[in-house]
């Protein structure tokens, strides 16, 4: 099992591929799952954020791997 991130009595947090660490855990151990899954939106694009330009590239987790490969991800 992965060390957890963080750690207090009764709260553990994990840094790392929810599919993977809740693989892990016994059934029905935990309470909440907080996940920051890639949106998928880093594309090369700008946006308006407090009137300036800004890109929108998050980095190459957050870039597309085509339709079918991103619809798989999801779908897992």
């Amino acid at each position: 099992m992965q060390k957890p991130y963080y750690e207090k009595p009764r709260f553990k947090l994990y840094q790392a591929n929810c599919l993977d660490i809740l693989a892990e855990l016994p059934e029905n151990s935990v309470d909440m799952v907080f996940a920051d899954p890639p949106y998928l939106l880093s594309n090369g694009g700008f946006t308006v954020h407090a009137g300036r330009r800004v890109s929108v590239n998050k980095g190459e987790w957050d870039k597309s791997n085509g339709l079918k490969k991103d619809f798989e991800f999801h779908l897992e």
